[in-house]
């Protein structure tokens, strides 16, 4: 099992209908890969660490890379692990008309507490979720080299 976590920042005039887009591509995308994982959507920023094998996963990742909607892609880490982490493919996003977005980011901070860090790519991730949803921004800091 291969692990890969990256940062990259959409493009301005992401809308609404664009985050439904991607949320069903990757839906059918990665499920025929065999592709799970969890992307995060916030302040502009993805968040996303994805899991199969190496094959699988370098592909799906450069599929992504192409992907117009977002630019300046950045790994934050990756490397083998055990076993799979993310059983289902999930992505966590807030509607622009949703009236309570604190409650969103409450909710997504305290998973990102109890959610299993035994992995250096699991440990970014959270890291970087956190940073996402506290300022937006990804500092050399939140990133494991």
């Amino acid at each position: 099992m291969y692990q890969l976590n990256y940062h990259s920042k959409s493009i301005d005039n992401l809308s609404f209908t664009d985050l439904e887009n991607i949320l069903a591509e990757a839906n059918t995308f990665n499920s025929s890969k065999n592709i799970t994982g969890c992307l995060i959507y916030h302040n502009n920023s993805f968040v996303q660490i994805l899991e199969g094998t190496k094959k699988d996963v370098l592909d799906v990742f450069n599929k992504i890379k192409t992907d117009k909607r977002h630019h300046t892609v950045n790994v934050l880490w990756e490397n083998k692990v055990d076993k799979r982490y993310f059983e289902e493919w999930n992505m966590a996003y807030y509607q622009p008309n949703v009236s309570n977005i604190k409650l969103f980011v409450n909710n997504l901070l305290l998973l990102s507490e109890f959610s299993d860090k035994s992995s250096g790519a699991l440990l970014s991730f959270w890291a970087n979720v956190k940073s996402v949803i506290g300022s937006g921004k990804i500092t050399n800091e939140d990133s494991i080299n």
